[in-house]
């Protein structure tokens, strides 16, 4: 039995090491573009985010790109504060004009995909970009998707998201930068890997018209997340071909940490929840080898204090792979994403993470959780 599980962990840290090494090769995208040819219609769905809002608003109002070759389309997803008020004071203190504010259409039992459905039948311009209201993009954000578009010729981009660093770093804040750094390792490198099988709607976009080619979020839309990894799913079976990483300092859109552990964890199983739906063999195979090794790390620490000393070697050798494995992925990604300062955070997050991830493997698969004032059941 302990010869499996070691297997598990060789196979495990060879997946995770050939996202590094792929990472490593690629380097970053330099933009040899000047001319802006493409346009866009940039979706935020909101729902009571009076308090991000500003940021977000202030971060679009100085985006360097021609204004006629994007627009902003805001969906209201039934804020019950002062959201729009904020909006409105907002857009005149920036003169933003080239927004359009609408309310969201519920269609189905995901809210977020019917902001994005609502929005995307208003949008008029053919590239789709998405980002969520507690985020903020850098200047050059359209300027570099639109560089890597003309030089490629997508149909779909993979952007980088960035968690904001705080002031006074905590247990909490440590441990989400560092799960967060290995899903954008492990979404950086499944695509070099020539097998993409993440993405994040914070930082996404994708051609209307494939969109509707594959039919949008039609027979996944009964779930309420995963608005960006089933369409992922649907471009990776139809325009394999067709989907880029921009992987750009300049392309990074940052987002907020959490700021308790109940919202981490609801956050946490809300994402995981949907990952029994996955249909992409790859994401599977992730998925399922991901859980195993947390599950068997959680088990093997315990079982270390009632081993006898040849079983105590063999696993030792087997969660110091996946230590390894997992500090080389996310250093690589801490350097790009200039967090290298928590990686001092490691040995402490990495003792917890099995125990963790766990809990919320399991309760996603098991319990209810709520997000946003609405709650969401299994």
């Amino acid at each position: 039995m302990i010869w499996i599980l070691l297997f598990v962990f060789v196979f495990y840290g060879m997946i995770i090491l050939g996202f590094a090494i792929k990472i490593k090769h690629a380097g970053t995208f330099d933009n040899l573009t000047r001319a802006h040819k493409n346009r866009f219609t940039v979706i935020v769905p909101f729902r009571n985010e009076s308090k991000n809002l500003p940021r977000l608003l202030a971060s679009l109002a100085a985006i360097d790109y021609p204004s006629h070759n994007w627009e902003l389309i805001l969906v209201n997803d039934a804020s019950t504060d002062n959201s729009l008020e904020v909006i409105n004071q907002y857009l005149r203190s920036y003169q933003i004009s080239n927004v359009i504010i609408i309310n969201n259409l519920r269609a189905t039992a995901s809210p977020k995909k019917d902001a994005l459905q609502t929005a995307i039948n208003k949008a008029t311009h053919n590239w789709i970009v998405t980002t969520d209201a507690d985020c903020y993009v850098p200047t050059q954000w359209l300027a570099t998707l639109d560089a890597a578009i003309q030089q490629e010729q997508p149909l779909m981009v993979i952007m980088p998201v960035a968690i904001a660093t705080t002031a006074r770093p905590t247990f909490l804040t440590a441990y989400e930068q560092l799960d967060f750094l290995s899903l954008m390792g492990a979404t950086a490198g499944s695509f070099y890997f020539g097998l993409p099988f993440l993405c994040n709607g914070a930082n996404l976009a994708y051609d209307k018209d494939a969109f509707i080619k594959v039919q949008g979020f039609a027979n996944n839309d009964h779930i309420a997340s995963g608005d960006d990894h089933f369409l992922l799913e649907k471009f990776q079976e139809n325009f394999k071909n067709k989907i880029s990483y921009l992987r750009s300092q300049d392309a990074i859109v940052t987002t907020q940490p959490q700021e308790q552990w109940s919202t981490f964890i609801a956050q946490r199983t809300r994402w995981a929840a949907k990952s029994s739906a996955y249909t992409f063999w790859f994401s599977k195979l992730v998925g399922l080898l991901v859980v195993s090794v947390n599950l068997m790390s959680g088990l093997g620490l315990i079982y270390l204090a009632f081993a006898k000393a040849e079983t105590q070697s063999l696993i030792i050798i087997a969660l110091l792979l996946k230590i390894i494995a997992d500090g080389i992925l996310i250093a690589t990604e801490a350097q790009f994403y200039k967090k290298l300062p928590y990686l001092k955070w490691y040995p402490t997050v990495m003792i917890c993470y099995p125990f963790l991830s766990t809990y919320i493997a399991i309760k996603s698969l098991t319990s209810s959780y709520q997000w946003k004032g609405r709650d969401y059941m299994k």
